[in-house]
């Protein structure tokens, strides 16, 4: 799997369940970036839906040391 840190982080944030507004407001990026990202990788990986995505690269991208850690785990 070959993500950029962004996308790592924006898929281990959508495997948790965050919405695109909610990992937006944490990555303090746009709904648009996140929905367009998100679009790119879905394209990319052959998956057409958001849930195909997240268990295809979440446990991957977020056994990565680039992604992120918080004490937060829980979507706002």
């Amino acid at each position: 799997m070959n993500l950029t840190p962004r996308e790592r982080m924006i898929v281990v944030l959508l495997a948790k369940g965050y919405t695109d507004a909610a990992i937006a407001a944490k990555l303090d990026l746009s709904v648009r970036t996140i929905a367009y990202t998100l679009s790119s990788l879905m394209e990319r990986f052959g998956v057409s839906t958001r849930f195909q995505l997240g268990l295809r690269l979440g446990a991957d991208a977020s056994a990565h040391p680039d992604a992120e850690e918080s004490d937060d785990d829980e979507p706002d």
